[in-house]
């Protein structure tokens, strides 16, 4: 099956809680700072790491709980995911956030100014910044399907800025084939899970 000369526009919801994808970047997100601790507190004492490894732990699960809730939170008051519209042509892949999505961002972002919150005010700006975005084929670093929720992830060589698309099964065929013919520098899989 060839894809040339087709272009691929769709809107659907965006499943958060049910997504593979929000799932394992949240337990990567949350992972990687608790290992930078972990880090730390190796190189500075070595007791005191064995001493704060519990409380590493139970900090770590309770984050991950509570992202799951809010993302559960998310998806039932959208009433199953964010929308968002999708593109795939000859030069590459894009999306646009939906009202809902542009919402969520300018709420959050009043309520971190409001309650005082930098790093909460600065999230909520980066989120503003890419509710709409384009990546084309030759940035492309990797490509992953899951075939299990027909969502791909597209990471760009500098791995930052990963796109999630999601996508009924027919249409997920379509961009994986496209993603072969048009980024074969990209490391492309496809995961069952």
């Amino acid at each position: 099956m060839k894809a040339e000369g087709i272009d691929l526009y769709w809107g659907m919801k965006c499943p958060v809680i049910g997504s593979s994808i929000v799932v394992k970047q949240l337990i990567m997100a949350l992972g990687g700072g608790i290992l930078f601790v972990f880090i730390i507190l190796a190189i500075v004492d070595i007791s005191t790491l064995f001493s704060a490894l519990p409380a590493l732990l139970g900090t770590f699960i309770f984050l991950v709980v509570l992202g799951l809730i809010i993302a559960g939170a998310m998806q039932f008051f959208t009433k199953g995911g964010p929308y968002a519209e999708f593109a795939v042509t000859n030069k590459g892949v894009g999306y646009k956030a939906g009202d809902e999505s542009k919402a969520i961002n300018a709420i959050t972002l009043a309520g971190s100014v409001l309650g005082g919150s930098l790093s909460g005010a600065g999230g909520s700006l980066i989120n503003i910044s890419r509710e709409m975005d384009f990546m084309e084929w030759k940035e492309m670093r990797s490509v992953t399907g899951y075939r299990r929720d027909h969502s791909i992830l597209f990471y760009r060589k500098e791995l930052i800025n990963p796109f999630a698309f999601y996508c009924t099964p027919e249409i997920f065929e379509k961009v994986m084939v496209m993603a072969r013919e048009k980024a074969p520098q990209a490391k492309i899989k496809v995961k069952y899970a």
